[in-house]
């Protein structure tokens, strides 16, 4: 049986069975933040800085659906606005699934995962660089290139009332030593109750 076919059945059968309540989802949850792509992990200029906090702004959108008391599962999706630099182009676009435990009214912590697609694209070329205490020939991509990763992703939530403070580590290659990467974002997010939408 195809993949496809099966995956599309699991999840026609999860929507039917009693396990699975639509009326569980209960906010919708708006983002805006910054992505903090490798902080102080990739070198940012020729005198060895590594790169520190800046504004890379993302927008994002997800539900809250209730498990258990005080346990929520978040389906998000979101993208980090497109930026150019060193005539490359670069998008990301995630799809991230967290489950929370509400430890007090203010504070949720989170543990889950999140697939990252990473588009690049330029006019073509190459470019000579500072590498170490030499010069290394870089090239330019001239169409576009795309990359996939999964992350474990740790975060803290500061909530009031409708309204919170999010910080979420993305750890790449995190089973890998000389792999791992980190990633963080902070984001504002807004919740909507869903009956006020429905």
């Amino acid at each position: 049986m195809n993949t496809r076919y099966l995956i599309v059945f699991v999840l026609l059968f999860s929507f039917k069975s009693h396990a699975f309540n639509l009326t569980k989802f209960e906010h919708l949850n708006l983002q805006m933040g910054t992505w903090l792509e490798n902080l102080g992990q990739t070198r940012s200029s020729t005198s060895g800085a590594t790169n520190g906090f800046e504004i890379i702004p993302y927008i994002g959108v997800g539900l809250e659906y209730n498990i258990a008391p005080q346990f929520l599962f978040s389906p998000e999706i979101g993208w980090v606005i497109q930026r150019t630099e060193d005539e490359v182009s670069k998008n990301i676009f995630f799809l991230r699934g967290d489950f929370s435990y509400q430890v007090k009214k203010w504070l949720k912590l989170k543990l889950g995962s999140t697939f990252i697609m990473q588009t690049y694209s330029g006019d073509g070329g190459e470019d000579t660089l500072p590498n170490g205490d030499s010069q290394e020939v870089y090239f330019i991509p001239e169409e576009r290139r795309t990359a996939y990763n999964q992350t474990l992703d740790i975060g803290v939530e500061f909530i009031k009332k409708n309204k919170s403070i999010r910080l979420q580590n993305y750890i790449y290659a995190w089973n890998q030593d000389e792999e791992r990467m980190t990633s963080y974002s902070l984001s504002f997010n807004y919740f909507i109750p869903l009956e006020d939408l429905l």
